[in-house]
């Protein structure tokens, strides 16, 4: 195993080597390592890449620093370019997320205020004794409504539940007539 890795809170590029025949694990750095880098790296390396190997599992095991390796500061600016990079994409995703709520928040609280003069609307065409057309165009109207007020929110809230009893019975009476 001989595979790079790369530290971007401390800008530390590292190559990781594992000797089978020795059971040891020997890294190098494009830079000299401070005391609290060495840490953090040496931790990683212990909980992350030794258990891919047969570290833990024979006895004697190394874990060497083999100090600056100057060929990997050319391998630097490449991975340096891919995590700026990976930030941005980030970035970009958390804020398209943000924005699709936002716009999802807003279309259900048009939705919502739509759902509710429809409702309202419904009432006076009960009361006004209007026919069962308009009862039924009405009551399309608040289906497509609710339809996308369910999409928009990510509920699913049955017509039935925010219909107002009288209009089921009206609704009954029109179909039985």
């Amino acid at each position: 195993m001989d595979e790079l890795f790369y530290f971007p809170t401390f800008d530390l590029l590292t190559r990781v080597v594992y000797a089978r025949e020795a059971n040891s694990l020997r890294y190098a750095t494009h830079r000299a390592i401070k005391i609290n880098e060495k840490k953090v790296v040496e931790r990683y390396i212990l909980q992350e890449i030794a258990p891919q190997t047969e570290y833990y599992d024979r006895h004697p095991s190394l874990l060497l620093y083999m100090g600056v390796d100057v060929t990997l500061k050319k391998e630097l600016k490449a991975y340096q370019v891919k995590d700026t990079i990976k930030t941005i994409i980030d970035k970009k995703h958390s804020i398209d997320q943000k924005v699709q709520d936002l716009i999802s928040s807003s279309l259900s609280n048009y939705y919502f205020e739509r759902l509710g003069d429809k409702l309202l609307c419904l009432r006076r065409v009960m009361d006004t004794g209007l026919g069962a057309e308009e009862f039924e165009k009405t009551l399309k109207e608040i289906k497509a409504l609710l339809h996308a007020y369910n999409q928009n929110s990510g509920q699913d809230i049955d017509i039935r539940t925010i219909l107002p009893p009288e209009a089921i019975k009206h609704y009954r009476q029109l179909i039985s007539n």
